[in-house]
C-alpha cells in the first residue's frame, strides 16, 4: 500500500523509524522531507507559527496545509500520523477520496491540544495508554491501545559497559531537572543527553549536559557503554510506557525505570528491567548495579530478548495493518 505520513521525517524520531520500517515490509511511504531536530524544535520557529495561527485565526499546521495540498497528486491508500491531530474538516476531505485515516498517538494524552484526536473521521486511533484508549472506546470511537517500540535497525547492542556513568537523555522538564539535581547532590556520576536546556536549568546541570542529541547507531552506543540508563518520565504520563523502555531495551543497555502497572504488559521488573518506587530504592538501584555488574548484564541480556520478540515496529505495524484488513 501506500502510506502518507505528512510530517518531517527526523533522523530516529517516531516518523523516521515507522516510515523506515514500512518500507522494509514493502511498503511505499511519503512523508516530508528529513529536517534535524535543532530545526524542528527551534523556538524561533515555535513562536513564528504560534504568531502566524494568531494572525490567520487557524490551528492548521504547515504540515496539515502541505497535506492538503498534495494528496490528490500523490494518491495515498492510507494518511497515517503519528502523534499529530488532523482537523475534522481535512478528515471529511480525505474520506471523499476514499482515503484510510489512522492515527497512532506516541504522546501522553494529556499533551494534546484543542480538540485533539477526538474525531468521528478516523477510521482507526492508537494510543499508548490503555486508559486513554478505554476512554475513546466508551465515545463509540475505533481505538486500540498500542505502544511504541525500538527498532533493530539501529536499537541495538553496538558497547559493553564501559562505565558507571548514569544516562539521562531527552528533555530536561521540571521533574526530570529535579530528578537529575538531586542525583547530582547524591554524587551519581551522570551523562546527560539531549537537545537545548531550558534557560531556567541550574548551572550545575549546564555544566555537565554535552549539548549532544543522540539518535540510532549513536544512542545504542552511548546507552550500552553507560552502567545504565535512567528512563524517567514528566508527571502528565501517568500509567504508560514511553518509546524510551523500548529503545534502551533494544540496545542491551540496563534500564531503570520509575514503577508503574503498564510496565508489566511489556517486561518483567527485576529480571528484564529494574524498578523504583521512590528515590531512595532509585539510590539503592544504582549501587546494586554498580556492585554486581554480572547480575546486571543477565538483566539486559533479558531485556534485549523480550524487545526483538515482542517490541519492535514491526510488531506494532502488522497489528495496525491487521485492523486495517479487518475494515474492509
Amino acid at each position: 500500500m501506500k502510506f502518507l505520513i505528512p510530517n518531517y521525517c527526523v533522523p530516529d524520531s517516531f516518523v523516521d523509524n515507522v516510515s523506515f520500517t514500512l518500507r522494509a515490509t514493502g511498503h511505499e511511504v511519503i512523508t516530508l522531507p528529513p529536517v534535524d531536530n535543532k530545526t524542528l524544535t527551534s523556538p524561533y520557529l515555535r513562536v513564528l507559527r504560534k504568531t502566524l495561527n494568531t494572525l490567520t485565526g487557524t490551528e492548521i499546521t504547515p504540515q496539515e496545509k502541505w497535506l492538503l495540498a498534495n494528496f490528490k497528486a500523490l494518491k495515498p491508500d492510507v494518511v497515517l500520523t503519528l502523534t499529530q491531530p488532523l482537523a475534522g474538516d481535512t478528515l471529511t476531505i480525505l474520506k471523499d477520496y476514499h482515503i484510510k485515516t489512522i492515527v497512532w498517538w506516541g504522546d501522553t494524552a494529556a499533551n494534546m491540544k484543542g480538540k485533539g484526536i477526538l474525531d468521528e473521521g478516523w477510521d482507526l486511533i492508537f494510543i499508548k495508554d490503555g486508559y486513554a484508549a478505554h476512554k475513546l472506546k466508551t465515545l463509540g470511537l475505533p481505538a486500540f491501545q498500542l505502544f511504541e517500540a525500538m527498532n533493530p535497525a539501529w536499537h541495538k547492542p553496538l558497547a559493553e559497559q564501559q562505565n558507571n556513568n548514569l544516562i539521562i537523555a531527552g528533555t530536561f522538564y521540571d521533574y526530570r531537572h529535579f530528578l537529575t539535581r538531586r542525583l547530582l547532590k547524591d554524587k551519581v556520576a551522570l551523562e546527560l543527553y539531549g537537545g537545548r536546556l531550558p534557560a531556567w536549568s541550574d548551572a550545575e546541570i549546564k555544566a555537565i549536559h554535552t549539548g549532544k542529541y543522540v539518535v540510532r547507531e549513536e544512542k545504542s552506543r552511548v546507552f550500552g557503554a553507560g552502567m545504565g540508563v535512567l528512563n524517567s518520565t514528566a508527571m502528565s504520563e501517568f500509567d504508560s510506557v514511553n518509546c524510551r523502555a523500548f529503545e534502551v531495551a533494544g540496545t542491551g543497555a540496563l534500564q531503570i525505570m520509575e514503577y508503574r502497572p503498564a510496565i508489566e504488559q511489556c517486561f518483567e521488573p527485576g529480571k528484564e528491567i529494574l524498578v523504583y518506587k521512590s528515590y531512595d530504592e532509585l539510590l539503592e538501584l544504582i549501587e546494586r548495579a554498580i556492585k554486581y555488574p554480572a547480575e546486571m548484564k543477565k538483566i539486559r541480556e533479558a531485556g534485549l530478548k523480550r524487545a526483538i520478540n515482542e517490541h519492535t515496529y514491526r510488531h506494532r505495524l502488522e497489528f495496525i495493518l491487521k485492523k486495517l484488513q479487518e475494515l474492509k
